[in-house]
Protein backbone atom coordinates (compact mmCIF):
# COMPACT_ATOMS: atom_id res chain seq x y z
CA UNK A 1 0.00 0.00 0.00
CA UNK A 2 2.41 2.48 0.94
CA UNK A 3 4.50 1.65 -2.32
CA UNK A 4 1.87 2.55 -3.80
CA UNK A 5 0.95 5.68 -2.31
CA UNK A 6 4.96 6.73 -3.41
CA UNK A 7 4.05 5.97 -6.61
CA UNK A 8 1.98 7.95 -7.46
CA UNK A 9 3.39 10.80 -5.71
CA UNK A 10 6.41 10.00 -7.26
CA UNK A 11 4.18 10.36 -10.87
CA UNK A 12 2.78 13.67 -9.30
CA UNK A 13 6.68 15.21 -8.47
CA UNK A 14 7.43 13.75 -12.36
CA UNK A 15 4.31 15.60 -13.90
CA UNK A 16 5.24 18.63 -12.24
CA UNK A 17 8.74 18.86 -12.52
CA UNK A 18 7.72 18.30 -16.65
CA UNK A 19 5.56 21.63 -16.51
CA UNK A 20 7.92 23.27 -15.12
CA UNK A 21 10.28 22.39 -18.30
CA UNK A 22 7.60 23.47 -20.61
CA UNK A 23 6.80 26.66 -18.89
CA UNK A 24 10.80 27.66 -19.36
CA UNK A 25 11.09 26.27 -22.68
CA UNK A 26 8.27 28.07 -23.65
CA UNK A 27 9.45 31.63 -22.31
CA UNK A 28 12.52 30.85 -23.71
CA UNK A 29 10.57 30.66 -27.29
CA UNK A 30 8.08 33.63 -26.46
CA UNK A 31 10.91 35.89 -25.59
CA UNK A 32 12.48 36.21 -28.96
CA UNK A 33 8.93 35.84 -30.73
CA UNK A 34 7.98 38.96 -29.04
CA UNK A 35 11.14 40.81 -29.81
CA UNK A 36 10.87 39.98 -33.48
CA UNK A 37 6.89 40.83 -33.47
CA UNK A 38 8.11 43.95 -31.89
CA UNK A 39 10.66 45.00 -34.46
CA UNK A 40 8.26 44.02 -37.32
CA UNK A 41 5.79 46.26 -35.75
CA UNK A 42 7.87 49.31 -35.25
CA UNK A 43 9.19 48.71 -39.13
CA UNK A 44 5.64 47.96 -40.37
CA UNK A 45 4.82 51.50 -38.32
CA UNK A 46 7.72 53.10 -39.77
CA UNK A 47 6.69 52.43 -42.94
CA UNK A 48 3.65 53.48 -42.95
CA UNK A 49 4.49 56.55 -41.67
CA UNK A 50 7.05 57.50 -44.49
CA UNK A 51 4.02 55.87 -47.17
CA UNK A 52 0.74 57.98 -45.94
CA UNK A 53 2.59 61.07 -43.90
CA UNK A 54 5.91 61.48 -44.94
CA UNK A 55 6.16 60.73 -48.91
CA UNK A 56 3.39 62.55 -49.55
CA UNK A 57 5.07 65.58 -48.50
CA UNK A 58 7.58 65.40 -50.25
CA UNK A 59 8.31 67.27 -54.09
CA UNK A 60 6.35 65.08 -56.90
CA UNK A 61 8.68 62.37 -58.37
CA UNK A 62 7.09 62.85 -61.63
CA UNK A 63 4.80 65.10 -63.50
CA UNK A 64 2.77 63.78 -66.65
CA UNK A 65 1.54 65.87 -69.42
CA UNK A 66 -0.67 64.85 -72.03
CA UNK A 67 -2.41 67.28 -74.88
CA UNK A 68 -2.12 70.68 -75.57
CA UNK A 69 1.21 71.19 -78.46
CA UNK A 70 2.38 74.07 -78.75
CA UNK A 71 2.44 74.94 -75.56
CA UNK A 72 5.63 74.45 -73.39
CA UNK A 73 5.83 71.60 -70.24
CA UNK A 74 7.13 74.71 -68.47
CA UNK A 75 3.85 77.13 -69.13
CA UNK A 76 1.66 74.62 -68.50
CA UNK A 77 3.18 73.45 -65.20
CA UNK A 78 3.41 77.39 -64.38
CA UNK A 79 -0.20 77.72 -64.97
CA UNK A 80 -1.20 75.02 -62.82
CA UNK A 81 0.41 76.18 -59.50
CA UNK A 82 3.05 73.31 -59.68
CA UNK A 83 7.00 74.07 -59.34
CA UNK A 84 10.32 71.57 -57.98
CA UNK A 85 8.45 72.19 -54.56
CA UNK A 86 5.12 70.50 -55.06
CA UNK A 87 4.23 67.75 -53.40
CA UNK A 88 0.89 65.18 -53.60
CA UNK A 89 -0.32 67.09 -50.70
CA UNK A 90 -0.15 70.44 -51.80
CA UNK A 91 -1.40 70.33 -55.09
CA UNK A 92 -5.04 71.16 -55.48
CA UNK A 93 -6.34 68.92 -58.45
CA UNK A 94 -9.49 71.70 -58.84
CA UNK A 95 -7.57 74.93 -58.78
CA UNK A 96 -5.26 73.52 -61.57
CA UNK A 97 -7.67 71.93 -63.81
CA UNK A 98 -9.47 75.72 -63.62
CA UNK A 99 -6.49 77.38 -63.83
CA UNK A 100 -5.56 75.66 -67.15
CA UNK A 101 -8.87 75.87 -68.84
CA UNK A 102 -8.28 79.60 -68.51
CA UNK A 103 -5.61 78.66 -71.32
CA UNK A 104 -7.66 80.49 -74.37
CA UNK A 105 -6.34 76.74 -76.78
CA UNK A 106 -7.46 74.59 -73.24
CA UNK A 107 -10.84 73.16 -74.04
CA UNK A 108 -10.83 71.70 -70.54
CA UNK A 109 -8.10 69.56 -68.19
CA UNK A 110 -8.10 67.11 -65.79
CA UNK A 111 -5.38 66.77 -63.07
CA UNK A 112 -5.02 63.30 -61.83
CA UNK A 113 -3.12 62.81 -58.48
CA UNK A 114 -1.21 59.25 -58.18
CA UNK A 115 -0.76 58.81 -54.54
CA UNK A 116 1.96 59.21 -53.35
CA UNK A 117 4.18 61.12 -55.24
CA UNK A 118 2.98 61.35 -59.06
CA UNK A 119 0.34 63.91 -61.24
CA UNK A 120 -0.86 63.23 -64.21
CA UNK A 121 -1.95 66.10 -66.22
CA UNK A 122 -4.50 65.38 -69.36
CA UNK A 123 -5.44 68.42 -71.73
CA UNK A 124 -7.65 68.49 -74.68
CA UNK A 125 -6.68 71.13 -77.01
CA UNK A 126 -9.38 73.34 -79.03
CA UNK A 127 -10.02 72.24 -82.40
CA UNK A 128 -10.33 75.09 -85.26
CA UNK A 129 -13.32 75.14 -86.82
CA UNK A 130 -13.27 77.97 -89.11
CA UNK A 131 -10.69 80.79 -89.29
CA UNK A 132 -11.91 84.59 -89.71
CA UNK A 133 -9.46 87.63 -91.34
CA UNK A 134 -8.69 90.17 -88.54
CA UNK A 135 -6.90 93.88 -88.45
CA UNK A 136 -4.44 93.88 -85.46
CA UNK A 137 -2.10 96.86 -85.20
CA UNK A 138 -2.17 97.32 -88.17
CA UNK A 139 -1.49 93.77 -90.02
CA UNK A 140 -4.00 91.60 -91.10
CA UNK A 141 -3.66 88.40 -89.02
CA UNK A 142 -5.85 84.82 -89.68
CA UNK A 143 -8.03 84.19 -85.98
CA UNK A 144 -8.58 80.56 -85.27
CA UNK A 145 -12.34 79.87 -83.97
CA UNK A 146 -13.59 76.43 -82.48
CA UNK A 147 -16.83 74.68 -82.01
CA UNK A 148 -17.70 76.90 -78.92
CA UNK A 149 -17.25 80.16 -81.03
CA UNK A 150 -13.99 81.06 -79.04
CA UNK A 151 -10.96 82.64 -80.58
CA UNK A 152 -8.74 80.75 -79.21
CA UNK A 153 -5.70 81.65 -81.65
CA UNK A 154 -3.81 84.61 -83.32
CA UNK A 155 -1.96 83.91 -86.28
CA UNK A 156 -0.38 80.88 -87.38
CA UNK A 157 2.13 80.49 -84.89
CA UNK A 158 2.53 79.01 -81.85
CA UNK A 159 0.02 76.85 -81.48
CA UNK A 160 -0.75 73.51 -82.95
CA UNK A 161 -0.82 72.38 -86.58
CA UNK A 162 -3.98 74.09 -87.90
CA UNK A 163 -5.80 72.36 -91.06
CA UNK A 164 -5.55 74.51 -94.44
CA UNK A 165 -8.78 73.64 -95.74
CA UNK A 166 -11.21 75.69 -93.01
CA UNK A 167 -13.85 77.61 -94.26
CA UNK A 168 -13.76 81.50 -94.08
CA UNK A 169 -15.94 83.04 -91.76
CA UNK A 170 -16.62 86.98 -93.20
CA UNK A 171 -19.10 89.89 -91.65
CA UNK A 172 -17.56 89.53 -88.16
CA UNK A 173 -16.47 92.91 -86.61
CA UNK A 174 -14.67 92.43 -83.84
CA UNK A 175 -13.30 95.29 -80.89
CA UNK A 176 -10.54 95.21 -79.07
CA UNK A 177 -9.37 91.35 -79.96
CA UNK A 178 -7.71 88.86 -77.79
CA UNK A 179 -7.28 85.07 -77.50
CA UNK A 180 -9.94 83.96 -75.47
CA UNK A 181 -12.92 85.83 -76.68
CA UNK A 182 -16.03 84.73 -77.43
CA UNK A 183 -18.40 85.76 -79.89
CA UNK A 184 -22.13 86.19 -78.88
CA UNK A 185 -24.35 83.00 -78.02
CA UNK A 186 -26.57 83.54 -81.03
CA UNK A 187 -23.43 82.89 -83.33
CA UNK A 188 -22.57 79.63 -81.11
CA UNK A 189 -24.75 77.51 -83.07
CA UNK A 190 -23.03 78.28 -86.32
CA UNK A 191 -20.00 77.09 -85.10
CA UNK A 192 -21.73 73.84 -83.63
CA UNK A 193 -22.95 72.99 -87.07
CA UNK A 194 -19.51 73.65 -88.49
CA UNK A 195 -17.80 71.17 -86.20
CA UNK A 196 -20.65 68.22 -86.62
CA UNK A 197 -19.77 68.73 -90.62
CA UNK A 198 -16.14 68.70 -90.14
CA UNK A 199 -16.93 65.44 -88.35
CA UNK A 200 -18.86 63.86 -90.06
CA UNK A 201 -18.73 65.65 -93.58
CA UNK A 202 -15.22 67.07 -94.16
CA UNK A 203 -15.25 66.46 -98.05
CA UNK A 204 -18.80 67.81 -98.03
CA UNK A 205 -17.83 70.83 -96.07
CA UNK A 206 -14.54 71.37 -97.72
CA UNK A 207 -16.55 72.56 -100.88
CA UNK A 208 -17.20 76.05 -99.08
CA UNK A 209 -14.57 78.26 -99.00
CA UNK A 210 -16.57 80.99 -97.19
CA UNK A 211 -19.14 81.61 -95.08
CA UNK A 212 -20.58 85.61 -94.66
CA UNK A 213 -22.66 86.40 -91.54
CA UNK A 214 -24.89 88.78 -92.53
CA UNK A 215 -26.22 90.19 -89.17
CA UNK A 216 -29.89 91.25 -88.92
CA UNK A 217 -31.60 92.72 -86.00
CA UNK A 218 -32.34 91.97 -82.43
CA UNK A 219 -29.11 89.05 -82.76
CA UNK A 220 -30.41 87.26 -85.90
CA UNK A 221 -28.61 86.77 -89.38
CA UNK A 222 -28.76 85.05 -92.09
CA UNK A 223 -25.82 83.54 -94.15
CA UNK A 224 -24.31 83.12 -97.77
CA UNK A 225 -22.27 80.39 -98.71
CA UNK A 226 -19.44 80.74 -101.02
CA UNK A 227 -18.51 77.34 -103.04
CA UNK A 228 -14.66 76.49 -103.74
CA UNK A 229 -15.41 76.09 -107.62
CA UNK A 230 -18.30 77.70 -108.59
CA UNK A 231 -18.93 81.83 -108.73
CA UNK A 232 -22.23 81.29 -107.25
CA UNK A 233 -23.66 83.02 -103.86
CA UNK A 234 -25.75 80.52 -101.91
CA UNK A 235 -27.91 82.33 -99.20
CA UNK A 236 -29.52 80.44 -96.40
CA UNK A 237 -30.92 80.97 -93.07
CA UNK A 238 -29.30 80.18 -89.88
CA UNK A 239 -27.90 76.94 -89.61
CA UNK A 240 -25.72 74.33 -92.11
CA UNK A 241 -26.71 70.82 -92.37
CA UNK A 242 -25.32 67.70 -94.09
CA UNK A 243 -28.77 67.53 -95.87
CA UNK A 244 -29.06 71.12 -97.05
CA UNK A 245 -25.62 71.35 -97.99
CA UNK A 246 -25.92 67.90 -100.41
CA UNK A 247 -28.77 69.47 -101.78
CA UNK A 248 -27.77 72.69 -102.89
CA UNK A 249 -24.48 71.59 -104.51
CA UNK A 250 -26.73 68.89 -106.27
CA UNK A 251 -29.07 71.84 -107.47
CA UNK A 252 -25.80 73.68 -108.79
CA UNK A 253 -24.44 70.64 -110.44
CA UNK A 254 -28.04 70.44 -112.55
CA UNK A 255 -28.41 73.43 -113.06
CA UNK A 256 -24.98 73.75 -114.48
CA UNK A 257 -25.47 71.00 -116.68
CA UNK A 258 -28.51 72.51 -118.04
CA UNK A 259 -26.46 75.91 -119.43
CA UNK A 260 -27.91 78.06 -116.60
CA UNK A 261 -25.14 80.57 -115.72
CA UNK A 262 -26.44 81.44 -111.80
CA UNK A 263 -25.59 84.28 -110.03
CA UNK A 264 -27.25 83.33 -106.70
CA UNK A 265 -29.61 80.86 -105.53
CA UNK A 266 -31.59 81.62 -102.22
CA UNK A 267 -32.73 78.61 -99.83
CA UNK A 268 -34.34 81.27 -97.05
CA UNK A 269 -37.35 79.37 -97.76
CA UNK A 270 -38.98 75.68 -98.42
CA UNK A 271 -39.23 76.96 -102.08
CA UNK A 272 -35.45 77.22 -103.41
CA UNK A 273 -35.04 79.99 -106.15
CA UNK A 274 -32.30 81.25 -108.31
CA UNK A 275 -30.77 84.34 -110.30
CA UNK A 276 -28.88 84.37 -113.58
CA UNK A 277 -25.70 86.16 -113.85
CA UNK A 278 -26.34 89.05 -115.99
CA UNK A 279 -24.22 88.64 -119.17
Amino acid sequence: MESTVEYKAAMEYAAVDADSVDEKENFKFEKPLKRILTACSVLLAGELLWLFVINPCMPLSSVEIKGLDGVSRIAVLEQAGIDSRSSFMSVNARASEEALSAIPAVESATVIKHFPDSIEIVINSRVPVAVAAANIGGRTLPVFFDKEGVLFQIGRSGGAPLNTTLPVISGLVFENINAGLRLPKFLVPLFSDLHTMSVEAPELLSTISEIRINKKKYETYELTLYPVYNPVRIRIGQRITEDKLRYMLLLLDVLGEKGVALDELDFRTDTASYKIRKM
